[in-house]
Parts: C-alpha cells; structure tokens; sequence
C-alpha cells in the first residue's frame, strides 16, 4: 500500500495590540512614527518640568516630581496617540482644558527611557539646554541625592536656571538660591530630515494670500511656507536657509521673533513639497500641506489668472489652518 504525506500549514493570527508592546517571541516591531520626528515636534511643543511641592511626609518638606508634557490642540490627539504608541504605550493622554489634550511622562522608569531617546534623537533648539538641565536633576533622584540637603539645593538651582524659573513662593522660600548656569547649544546643523518635518508639524505654516483687484477677472496670490521660532533660535533659523538651499530669514525685533519663509514658486515645486513628500508631515498639518499643495499646482497652471481658478484657491484657503473644521 502506498503511503501519502499529508501537509498541514499552521496560522497563528498575532494580536496587533501584541505587535505594538514588541513582545511577540522578542521581536521589534516599526515604531509607529519616525524617531527623530518625534524629537522635531519636542523641540515646537514639548516641556520639561520640575516641580516642588510641600509636602510634610518628606524630611526636607518637600516633595520633587518631574513631568515630561506634550500640548496640543485637540486636533492632533491622534497625533499625540501616535507618539504614545511610538514609546510603547508609555505615558499618559487626557484632556487638557476646553479644546487642547496633554501627553505626559511622569515616572521614574518612564523619564529614563524619553532620555534615552533625546540622546539618541538629540534636539536643535535652544529647548535643548532646559533638557539637559531636566536630565541632570533626574539623575540626582535617580542617585536618591534629592533625599540629601546638598542634593536638594541642587535641584532648587536646576529650576531656577529653567524656563520661567523659581515661582515666587520658592524664591520667598529659598532666597540664597543661585541659579545654575545654562548649558550652552551649540550644535545647530539639521543632520536629519526627519527632525525637521517633526520641527514643521510643530511650527510650521503653510499659508495663502489672496488679493483680488476690483473689476479683474484674475488676482494676485501669494504662497507661503514659514517656519517662526524665538529670536535665541537665530543660529538654527538661519541653517534652514542652507539647508533646505532657499528661503530667507526675517527678524521681528519688537517681538524677538524670527521667520524663516520661502515664497518663490520654483522653490516651493522644486524643493519643499518634494521634501515633505518624501519626509511626511504625520498629524493635521499635513491636510493643509496637501490642499497648499493644489493651490501652488493651480498657480503654477495659471488657473489663478481665471474667474474659476481664483475661485477654486479662494475655497482652497477658506479651509486651512484657523478655518478648518475637525471633530471635537
């Protein structure tokens, strides 16, 4: 008698959410967004926070928490789920006010993992030099150097070289505290696309300006892409120039804020809707891109010289930025 083979073929359907945690038989899974992205959007929106509280359980009466902080408008949670996702479900996602939502990282194992990636994906602006500060202070709870009075007086001239620096009743609390020294960025060259098109998604603006002269047919468009940022950031704002090889740079001295725009149409074709085609924007951003995208083909056609072309970029424009309608 003659023996067949019988082949049996096996699926294992794999959980997505098992995907996500990278836990499947040790395997890496695609983070959700790309690394250095997510340092670029860190540099426009993140925060580095150290707070004290008083708190009489602790021998110096205080207690010192640390607070990673994303927030943004409610229009890019789904962006804000993404980065969560990117850091392995670590973190937390809520509400923040009426119409903005908050991604924090406030634990211990938490905050070393976000450092370990920041010196990875290290950032350019000059928010740079609050995280190194950040992470120096974390080191001391993480030496347990808080719990000592040395360490503690430590942390309190950390905060103070901070953002806004000590709040009132600290300073009222601690007034011999001097101020630690700010760590000087110096690396302002843009070594990764990637880090710019998160940077853009944050403070970036793709705009439309329309002038219609009375009794013509046609109008006057101006396109615009602009990046602004604080006068400090000048070094980084000026590297853009050569780095994206168009564009020039405006000071607003009365407000110590600067732009970087770029409103040639051959450089808007030629050099920056290829760039984010090929490095894309991931959050809300990226619809007024792509309707910035039909207004400059429009323009480069002609069709703004027309009734109906002008028309079309007009209804274009009534549906960008402020203008657009999401789901609350």
């Amino acid at each position: 008698m003659q023996l067949r083979t019988l082949s049996v073929t096996l699926i294992y359907i794999i959980p997505a959410v098992t995907i996500m945690n990278n836990k499947f038989l040790g395997l890496e899974a695609a983070p959700v967004l790309r690394p250095a992205y997510i340092s670029g959007f860190i540099d426009g929106e993140g925060s580095f926070g150290i707070y004290l509280q008083k708190n009489s359980k602790y021998q110096l009466g205080y207690q010192v928490k640390y607070e990673f902080a994303i927030v943004v408008h409610s229009k890019d949670r789904a962006l804000l789920e993404k980065i969560k996702l990117s850091f392995n479900g670590m973190g937390g996602l809520d509400k923040h006010g009426k119409l903005s939502v908050k991604f924090r990282i406030s634990s211990i194992k938490d905050i070393s993992k976000l450092i370990d990636h920041l010196d990875k994906y290290p950032l350019k602006t000059q928010k740079r030099a609050d995280y190194l500060l950040f992470k120096r202070a974390f080191e001391l709870v993480q030496r347990k150097e808080h719990y000592t009075p040395t360490g503690f007086c430590e942390i309190l001239s950390i905060r103070a070289a901070m953002n806004l620096g000590l709040s009132d009743s600290l300073k009222e609390a601690f007034s011999d505290v001097v101020s630690a020294e700010r760590p000087k960025v110096e690396d302002h060259m843009i070594s990764d696309p990637n880090w710019l098109a998160g940077f853009v998604e944050a403070e970036g603006c793709f705009y439309i300006g329309i002038t219609k002269p009375s009794g013509k047919a046609g109008g006057w468009v101006q396109l615009n892409f602009k990046i602004t940022q604080h006068s400090r950031d000048a070094l980084l704002m000026e590297s853009l120039v050569k780095y994206l090889d168009c564009g020039n740079v405006y000071t607003k001295s009365s407000v110590d804020v600067m732009d970087y725009e770029v409103k040639k149409l051959s450089d808007l074709t030629e050099k920056i809707i290829p760039f984010f085609k090929k490095y894309p924007l991931e959050g809300a951003k990226k619809e007024n891109f792509e309707d910035f995208c039909r207004a400059v083909s429009l323009v480069e056609s002609g069709a703004h010289l027309t009734k109906s072309g002008l028309e079309e970029i007009i209804r274009i424009k009534s549906g960008m930025n402020t203008q657009r309608k999401f789901e609350k």
